[in-house]
């Protein structure tokens, strides 16, 4: 299907790895990159396209619960200021959580190549 578009924001590891296999649909990454706004990237196929970080070729192909493993040790050590959403509400609680997501067309970044991206954004827990 050429427009499938998906977006899980939550936290937890089995979230996250029900996130990646939704999404990786039985692909296998080979690159990545990490984007300012759109987080790590995975990606199907090298992306050569001048405007986009320049893809990592990983030392393996990877499934989606290799990836998710990778992907899970990189949003671990985020720092809080890489954490992106509104924290304009001062009535709720922060905590660390994550965007599991890909883009018209499934496109991630404007790469074509693009299965997903992560983001580390903070998730709100209301009183």
């Amino acid at each position: 299907m050429d427009n499938r578009r998906i977006s899980v924001q939550s936290r937890g590891r089995k979230d996250f790895d029900l996130a990646f296999e939704l999404l990786f649909n039985n692909q296998k990454t080979t690159y990545y990159f990490e984007h300012p706004q759109k987080g790590l990237v995975f990606l199907w196929a090298q992306d050569l396209q001048i405007n986009l970080p320049v893809s990592i070729k990983l030392p393996t192909p990877l499934t989606w619960q290799g990836a998710a493993e990778l992907a899970w040790t990189w949003l671990m050590n985020q720092p809080d200021n890489k954490y992106q959403d509104d924290l304009d509400d001062d009535d709720v609680s922060n905590v660390k959580a994550f965007k599991v997501y890909n883009e018209d067309c499934g496109h991630v970044a404007d790469s074509r190549y693009g299965i997903l991206g992560v983001i580390p954004v903070w998730g709100w827990l209301g009183k």
